[in-house]
């Protein structure tokens, strides 16, 4: 028996790729049709949590049999059994990248010094199981003023043929990421970008939605740690959610590349200079700043209805900083994460609280492992001031 998720058949691809880029999707069970042919029934992986996630959690999960995938592709460690023998994978079976996240035709993983000799054939098993990737990175943390991640270029496919890649070889890592149908153009090398917040940012439009719902008018959005734009993605192609949108980040690349998503998605003029915080057309202002500044500058203050703060590390230092921002006399939300100790979440809960009205929602909910100490939080305040 088996959990799986019963979804919709007009939902399912939307669902496999969500999945997917959470790791929850079961191994080598296939997705198969409900008795009423009308949804499909999804193995769930067991790092899935028992309770989903917004938009996930909309549908049922129930304990079935699941169907053994025969006709799929061996998976990247039975071919690397093949490449270097079983005694040799058992012996390391903590230590292999078992774990990785794919951005467009690119695979990002991470690979530990005890299986560091091993690395040609774990690109090799990895690249010859995932036929679409083109790039394989290896993540070696974070580098540079701007925190991006330190990618190295390890493995390429050419001509069909899989290789590895010699050091101090560059090779395009600018690429175009569908995200729930939304087009978003990325380079993880330059501009952080994660495709497995993907179910945040669905759950930041969903929060979206019902304050639009709530006050009866479009909202204006505040991302001041925007990266190159992805939660915006979510917000802005739906039509008759925003009014304005105040986009910035500290990364001048970043804002490169967000400035070419916006003009694909709300057709802002695509030759627009990286600078400081401008207003490039009405209802739309972007650019490179410090949140810390932000208040200082002539932007609206008090004018916004939700806030985004995608900074776990630094969440709980700049929530009080810039809460200036947010419209006081109407609802509002923010959203955002933060990483705390397994014992703190209570604490930071009570903490957070004391910024906001009493009455005020503030759900602080541990998605993720960080650390063996730590949780990595998902957080959401709702305000529910009366309108005037």
């Amino acid at each position: 028996m088996h959990p799986h998720l019963v979804v919709p058949n007009s939902e399912v691809q939307n669902t496999i790729d969500l999945l997917t880029a959470e790791g929850w999707m079961g191994d080598n069970l296939r997705i198969h049709a409900s008795l009423d042919r009308d949804t499909r029934l999804i193995p769930l992986s067991i790092q899935a949590p028992q309770a989903l996630p917004p938009p996930l959690n909309e549908f049922p999960i129930i304990i079935t049999p699941g169907v053994v995938e025969d006709r799929k592709r061996p998976s990247w460690l039975q071919l690397l059994r093949d490449m270097i023998g079983e005694p040799l994978v058992d012996k390391h079976r903590k230590s292999w990248p078992s774990s990785h996240e794919l951005v467009g035709d690119m695979m990002i993983l991470k690979i530990e010094e005890s299986v560091r000799e091993f690395q040609p054939q774990i690109i090799r098993s990895k690249m010859a199981a995932n036929r679409n990737i083109r790039l394989v990175l290896e993540d070696r943390g974070v580098k540079g003023k701007y925190r991006v991640r330190d990618l190295r270029p390890i493995g390429i496919r050419e001509n069909g043929k899989i290789a590895p890649v010699p050091i101090g070889s560059e090779y395009p890592t600018k690429v175009i990421v569908k995200e729930s149908g939304h087009m978003i153009v990325c380079d993880p090398a330059s501009a952080y970008y994660s495709t497995r917040l993907q179910t945040e940012r669905i759950s930041t439009a969903f929060e979206a939605r019902r304050l639009s719902e709530t006050m009866g008018t479009k909202i204006n959005v505040a991302d001041p740690f925007c990266g190159v734009g992805p939660a915006l993605a979510h917000l802005v192609n739906i039509p008759e959610l925003v009014s304005s949108i105040l986009a910035s980040d500290l990364n001048p690349m970043a804002i490169k590349l967000l400035h070419e998503n916006l003009s694909r998605w709300i057709g802002m003029p695509s030759d627009t200079e990286v600078t400081g915080i401008t207003e490039w057309k009405k209802g739309v202002w972007s650019g490179v700043a410090d949140a810390r500044e932000i208040l200082k500058m002539d932007l609206p203050i008090g004018f916004w209805n939700l806030l985004i703060i995608n900074l776990p590390h630094k969440f709980i230092d700049f929530l009080p900083l810039i809460l200036p921002l947010l419209d006081s006399s109407k609802p509002y939300v923010v959203r955002g994460r933060l990483v705390c100790g397994n014992e703190e979440i209570e604490d930071i809960r009570s903490l957070i609280s004391q910024y906001f009205p009493d009455g005020s929602d503030v759900v602080v909910d541990p998605r993720s492992e960080y650390s063996p100490n730590t949780k990595l939080c998902s957080v959401t305040i709702r305000s529910f001031a009366s309108a005037e």
